[in-house]
């Protein structure tokens, strides 16, 4: 009976003792990241999300190495793309952004690259007096956070279904304006239109979120970069819980 037993308890915990956050082979049929994968935990706090998200070792760490590897010409672009909606790439992008632009000091931008989606901006939550909205063009609303040196810029809904080359233009210019753009691309494989603003040494991470993004699903989201020129820079497991003790992932060296 014993057997039996222990078997059935290590299927209710899902993940040997020596499980890491490190999406493993055969995914690498799909692309050979060149930033290391990371996984972030769960933030429980219903206040001051962004901000708790913004101070995990694992996404300062992830911060760190996109600040060093993603300089091109003096502005950054880091582009992040969902494999299904409720990855969270959306609050993962701004936390990226928030962290950046404060630790860091970088002038910052937060693109929706999605603009059907509902607006990042109460995201932040930041009390004080609202910051007017500007235009960059025609096509693009800018809106200050309340953080300093970070803004957020949303392109209008009609601009993308009618004017998508002056969309990009009025993009490409706001964008040249910051020294770091962290632009939120959604679920790309649905609308991977604003993929022409990645440039061919920018970064694109994938964003899925543990035990809820399906293989295939992330397998078709990487398919749609490569096909479109553009391959994966990494991947980020979302809401991941490491069932080994902090003392011991310290002592190995693993992340979250």
């Amino acid at each position: 009976m014993s057997k039996y037993f222990q078997a059935m308890e290590r299927g209710k915990r899902g993940f040997g003792p020596y499980a890491d956050f490190r999406i493993k082979p055969p995914l690498s049929e799909v692309a050979a990241p060149r930033i290391q994968p990371v996984a972030l935990a769960p933030v429980l706090e219903p206040q001051g999300l962004l901000e708790s998200l913004a101070r995990s070792r694992s996404l300062r760490n992830l911060s760190e190495q996109l600040g060093a590897a993603s300089t091109h010409n003096g502005s950054a672009r880091i582009l992040m793309a969902g494999c299904r909606p409720g990855d969270g790439v959306s609050t993962i992008a701004a936390a990226l952004a928030l962290d950046m632009s404060q630790r860091l000091a970088a002038r910052t931008v937060l693109v929706q690259g999605q603009p059907q989606g509902a607006s990042m901006h109460p995201l932040f939550g930041r009390a004080g007096a609202p910051t007017p909205v500007t235009a960059a063009g025609a096509s693009v609303a800018v809106q200050g956070t309340g953080w300093p040196r970070l803004e957020t810029a949303r392109p209008e809904q009609m601009a993308l279904s009618e004017q998508p080359a002056r969309l990009l233009e009025d993009l490409d210019e706001l964008l040249a304006r910051y020294r770091l753009a962290v632009i939120d691309l959604g679920v790309v494989r649905l609308d991977p239109r604003m993929l022409a603003l990645a440039r061919p040494n920018d970064p694109i991470l994938v964003v899925a979120r543990h035990l809820s993004t399906d293989r295939e699903q992330m397998i078709a989201t990487v398919n749609v970069l490569r096909n479109t020129g553009h391959p994966v820079a990494g991947v980020i497991l979302n809401a991941y819980k490491s069932p080994l003790p902090e003392s011991v992932r310290r002592l190995i060296g693993m992340e979250a």
